[in-house]
């Protein structure tokens, strides 16, 4: 068993990491927690049975006082890479929410430190393990629609997910926070995803972002178009400006078919260009959570040897793409990612 000691106690940890952990509690023993605000100490103390007195304000207290083996770090953008660097230097690995780091500058530090001390950070691209998304890669991989030159990824919504009321809800919309807005939070997970069906990775990004719509402190809109190194292209269009929601599209293109997500009323249907068919494969949930396949399968990378969830140059990638998007939109010109 991996004694592991959890950073934050908010929305994210109260709806993906604590039933993860809660599901793989005879593998993964959270041993301490920290978090500034008293309430979500004791509300999430209690959820997985930490005891008061393992319970710390401050995070540096508990990597001070505590054996771990893995630390889990949920608390705001902003925060993460000094939060890890802590960490690493305690001799923990780690599981961190997105991004790394704000800048790849630090990225880089950071996961330079990682591997000079033998430690694997576990970036959360959790979508990886949504059963549609991994039976639609392991599909494209298998050649099942020929060579994939085209992702659309289309994800429109009114707004981001509050924060708890204990502790500062509109987090989000703090750019000292948050560091970025729509892109960086929402189109994170499309670049990653865009990159995994492709099977190729980003070599440059044209991109329109801003605050159109709202009063955000953030960008509330981006729009971009990324080029794989294969010469496929991905494109994503992500909001927070849409009251009235738009239709989720997720769809990989290929020479002899299409994949789409949740089509038709099924989590996945595969179009034949040959027989001008759709399909509707059983996929089978394994787990109720991705955030649950995930951590499983840190513990089996940290136990067993097992290749991690999310090697480190991918979690740099994806961060090299928002950060390229960011650049592209300010400069209106295609920004090239960082090989």
């Amino acid at each position: 068993m991996l004694r592991l000691g959890l950073i934050g106690g908010g929305r994210t940890v109260r709806i993906g990491h604590a039933p993860a952990l809660l599901a793989l509690r005879d593998r993964l023993q959270v041993a301490a927690l920290a978090d500034p605000d008293p309430q979500a100490r004791e509300d999430i103390g209690i959820l997985l049975s930490v005891p008061p007195e393992r319970r710390y304000e401050n995070y540096r207290d508990m990597l001070l006082m505590e054996e771990l083996d893995v630390v889990d770090i949920a608390v705001p953008h902003a925060l993460h890479y000094q939060i890890a660097m802590d960490a690493v230097h305690a001799g923990a690995h780690l599981i961190t929410e997105r991004p790394l780091a704000l800048s790849v500058k630090d990225a880089e530090d950071l996961l330079r430190l990682a591997e000079l001390r033998g430690k694997q950070i576990n970036v959360l691209h959790f979508y990886l393990y949504y059963p549609p998304f991994r039976e639609a890669i392991r599909l494209v991989r298998a050649g099942a629609i020929g060579d994939p030159f085209f992702v659309r990824c289309e994800g429109v919504t009114g707004g981001y997910g509050a924060g708890t009321d204990t502790y500062h809800p509109e987090w989000h919309n703090d750019p000292l926070l948050a560091g970025g807005g729509v892109w960086l939070d929402s189109g994170y997970h499309s670049a990653y995803l865009c990159v995994a069906l492709m099977g190729a990775l980003v070599s440059t990004v044209v991109a329109q972002i801003g605050t159109y719509a709202t009063d955000l402190q953030v960008d509330d809109t981006a729009a971009a178009l990324l080029v794989h190194d294969t010469d496929g292209l991905s494109s994503i269009q992500a909001a927070w400006s849409v009251p009235s929601g738009g239709q989720r599209v997720f769809e990989v293109y290929g020479t002899q078919g299409t994949i789409s997500i949740d089509h038709d009323g099924h989590p996945l249907g595969i179009f034949s260009n040959k027989d001008r068919t759709w399909s509707h494969p059983t996929i089978t949930f394994e787990r109720d959570s991705s955030f649950i396949a995930f951590f499983e399968a840190v513990y089996e990378c940290l136990h067993f040897g097992a290749p991690p969830p999310v090697s480190h140059r991918e979690a740099l990638h994806t961060l090299e793409i928002i950060t390229a998007g960011y650049k592209a939109s300010e400069s209106g010109t295609v920004e090239g990612v960082a090989d």
